[in-house]
């Protein structure tokens, strides 16, 4: 179960750090800023299962919220403010750190959650209704991960 949680974590941290860079600098036009939605029906989640719910909350001054249900039914509530180029520590998610590259509607990661390493990439749609990111890399007990994840705007 601590396995699932930490995935389920880890999904909610992916998208709201990909909206973080552009809340900071107040760009509150940016196609990430506002509230998502996990859409766990059109999501895949290897090894699953998926978690039973995740909202991620960006304000426009960079402050991320998270507020999740994990598929053993706890909830976890978590934040972080973004800061440029820098790695920046998660409250809630311990010895945690992410470096970030993003362009336009694109973001790309590189995580590190304790001895996890993940890599992550974030398209939003053309709309700017919804969030595709594909996530892969070695869970904390050296499970393979690869994850596509919907996202809805709300």
């Amino acid at each position: 179960m601590k396995r699932y949680l930490f995935i389920a974590s880890l999904t909610a941290v992916i998208l709201a750090w990909s909206a973080a860079p552009l809340a900071a600098r107040g760009d509150h036009d940016s196609p990430f800023v506002g509230t998502w939605k996990l859409n766990v029906a059109k999501s895949n989640f290897s090894p699953g299962p998926p978690p039973k719910a995740v909202t991620v909350t960006i304000d426009g001054d960079g402050k991320v919220s998270v507020e999740e249900i994990g598929a053993n039914d706890k909830s976890l509530t978590w934040s972080y403010t973004y800061s440029a180029d820098t790695a920046v520590p998660i409250e809630g998610m311990d010895n945690s750190t992410v470096m970030e590259k993003r362009s336009g509607k694109t973001v790309d990661h590189d995580w590190k959650f304790g001895d996890a390493s993940m890599k992550g990439h974030g398209v939003v749609s053309k709309n700017g209704k919804t969030m595709t990111y594909t996530m892969t890399g070695t869970s904390p007990d050296g499970h393979p991960v690869h994850n596509v994840e919907v996202y809805d705007r709300q």
